[in-house]
């Protein structure tokens, strides 16, 4: 049986800035190719056997594990006064939560939200499948996403359905 990748990043401290500047790779490889000083074969056998972070004068390089399953967002509650909160299938309901937190949360909420579903699902729901929000939502939305109206399905399912206006 094969054995699975271990699902980690490559954390680079660079010393010259005092160690405040951190670079993150998805892989060694990729480290190595943008910095060719650095020998793939030789830090990866040196972080696979230590387990320890490689480290000289300039750098200090270690592998790290990634964290990719949140089992749900930090939400309030109030958010979802109409939900039992704690049986929220958080995955399944994303369409609802996503509409929910930008209708009714704050900025710190979407930043939330962001985090958890992703920039990428947020925009392909915004654009394919949320149906409604309301006006200064749709407007709040444009311009923190950078978006135009029409790139909104909310916005060109509302265009289509006009109301009477008596």
């Amino acid at each position: 049986m094969a054995k699975e990748a271990n699902k980690g990043v490559i954390v680079i401290q660079w010393k010259r800035f005092g160690g405040n500047e951190l670079d993150i790779f998805t892989s060694l490889k990729g480290f190595c190719e943008s910095f060719p000083s650095y020998n793939y074969n030789t830090l990866n056998n040196y972080l696979s056997k230590r387990k320890i972070p490689f480290e000289n004068d300039e750098v200090k390089i270690e592998r790290l594990p990634l964290i990719t399953k949140m089992k749900k967002p930090d939400l309030p509650k109030t958010l979802f006064w109409d939900f039992d909160f704690e049986k929220i299938d958080w995955r399944r309901s994303y369409k609802t939560v996503i509409e929910r937190v930008l209708d009714k949360g704050s900025q710190v909420e979407w930043e939330e939200m962001i985090l958890f579903y992703g920039i990428e699902n947020v925009l392909f729901s915004l654009k394919n499948e949320i149906n409604y929000l309301n006006d200064i939502t749709v407007d709040e939305v444009c311009k923190y996403f950078d978006l135009t109206e029409d790139a909104l399905k909310c916005y060109t399912r509302k265009q289509l359905k006009q109301e009477h206006w008596i």
